[in-house]
């Protein structure tokens, strides 16, 4: 059998126009949502390299460390980049359109899990197994073991989002089945969970119970993006976007006020908080003010005669083309990046320690500078140029990297059990046949996806035997999900047979 949570909703005022079957036009993208997520990835990415910087230590030793924490006016800006709540309602606006459209095309929520898996595993198997590799051959080099266990942990640093999203990904059909069927509990029962957990948090003082959190924060603002996409064909009722987004706001200014919330956004990111829900709810609201805007930008004007315009929208049209293909991997491979300039800055910078450059400055000191020193702040954009740079590049070379198809890794997949079935007892080859069903091989497959990249994110990926380790988990992940397709027709097969 297949998991069924919800008929395709019927078009109409409430939900996105369900395509005609038999149809073989590509669904609609919304360019205007594409941009916005590509977007956020590029904050991040420039977040990220402004706050890695390092320092040459008293003993000559370069020493890796966070820049712009204590900068005047950090905290403020933390209120504009701290974009993961907007990425993740975004997320939940694309999942439950892709939702929709799978089952208009009679897919299942095996069908759903299947693709989404290999687009996200594969990129992040890629990056952990290399990276390992890399570190190891820098291990053998002689590079210190506290710099190499600080990039490790940079490196899978940024792989707690995808961790998160795997496992959003594959909820996406049951949360939509809460959303068709009782959506303001659904959202009453989450800001409550949420509620909760801060609660328990400021009464007990335990922080770590705010990890509960990710249960619910996330969940929440995916939801959020459910309405969001029924309500995008309806007319925009501004004075409403306009109040909603202005008393969440005031209610988060009043609960960091009252010590509730930290005012740094990124405090407040690790562990998840009711602030990035209360910040969510802002961003939903401008982007819904902004939308039709932004989709009129991106589509080159209103008048689509004129030369201009038209020449604009194929720009548009390219920037959010290659930011859908090489987004993820920017993603990915920005931090290897950074590692990889400041090690061989601070390398010179040593070369250089004691030569002097005039005028009392060091020639060391031009090449890796004070944090937030003139010089610095002066170097920030050849920085950041430097870095988006190479993480385009390195983004488009990884993603050539062939990888084997989904019928290959499903053809392996089935060997492996067969072998399972007639070389070990009868207990191992039944657990085997379990996994053959789409359920529990789906099931599976994500639990592997996220243990694999939590390994990494946790562990981190060196020393070398926790990058196989990882890595493992995620190709037996991608076995697994290339084998539902095959496993969903079997068992539909089956079920189709008469019985005697």
């Amino acid at each position: 059998m297949s998991l069924t949570l919800s008929r395709p909703p019927e078009a109409g005022v409430n939900h996105l126009p369900v395509p005609p079957s038999g149809t073989t036009d590509r669904p609609h993208r919304d360019r205007a949502i594409d941009l916005i997520r590509f977007g956020c990835l590029v904050v991040v990415v420039i977040l990220h390299s402004m706050m890695s910087a390092a320092v040459l230590g008293a003993d000559g030793d370069v020493v890796p460390t966070v820049a712009l924490l204590h900068t005047a006016g950090f905290t403020a800006a933390s209120w504009f980049f701290q974009i993961m709540p907007l990425f993740f309602f975004i997320g939940g606006y694309a999942a439950i359109n892709g939702w929709r459209r799978t089952q208009a095309t009679g897919g299942t929520w095996a069908d759903y899990i299947r693709a989404r898996l290999r687009r996200l595993v594969i990129p992040v198997a890629t990056l952990i197994g290399l990276a390992g590799a890399g570190l190891s051959i820098a291990s053998e080099l002689g590079v210190p073991a506290d710099l190499l266990a600080e990039a490790s942990t940079r490196i899978g640093q940024p792989l707690w989002f995808l961790a998160v999203y795997v496992g959003l990904t594959s909820l996406v059909p049951l949360a939509v089945h809460f959303h068709e069927r009782a959506p303001r509990r659904t959202i009453a029962a989450l800001a409550g969970a949420v509620v909760a957990v801060d609660g328990l948090v400021a009464l007990t003082g335990v922080t770590g119970l705010g990890y509960l959190n990710f249960l619910f924060v996330w969940p929440l603002i995916q939801q959020f993006g459910f309405f969001y996409a029924d309500a995008i064909h309806r007319p925009v009722r501004t004075w409403s976007a306009w109040t909603m987004m202005v008393l969440s706001l005031v209610s988060l200014g009043v609960l960091v006020g009252l010590g509730v919330y930290s005012p740094n956004m990124l405090i407040n990111l690790n562990p998840p908080t009711g602030a990035l829900v209360l910040l969510g709810i802002a961003q939903m609201c401008i982007l819904r003010l902004s939308h039709a805007r932004l989709n009129e930008i991106v589509s080159g004007g209103s008048d689509r005669t004129a030369a201009g315009h038209e020449y604009r929208a194929r720009i548009w049209e390219r920037v959010i083309s290659w930011g859908n293909t090489y987004g993820i991997q920017v993603y990915l491979w920005h931090m290897p990046i950074v590692i990889t300039l400041i090690g061989a800055l601070g390398y010179a910078a040593q070369l250089l320690s004691g030569v002097s450059a005039g005028d009392g400055l060091s020639a060391a000191g031009i090449v890796l500078p004070e944090i937030e020193s003139n010089w610095w702040w002066l170097t920030r954009v050849s920085w950041l140029i430097t870095v988006m740079g190479l993480a385009a590049l390195l983004a488009m070379a990884m993603s050539k990297i062939p990888f084997p198809s989904e019928a290959k890794l499903a053809r392996f997949g089935r060997a492996v059990t067969r072998v399972v079935r007639e070389s070990f007892s009868t207990s191992e080859a039944r657990v085997g046949q379990r996994l053959s069903r789409p359920v529990p091989r789906a099931l599976t497959a994500v639990a592997l996806a996220m243990g694999g990249i939590a390994i990494a994110l946790l562990v981190g990926i060196a020393p070398l035997i926790w990058t196989l380790v990882s890595v493992s988990a995620l190709l037996t992940s991608l076995v697994l999900a290339a084998g539902l397709k095959a496993a969903v027709v079997e068992t539909t097969e089956k079920d189709a047979m008469p019985t005697t």
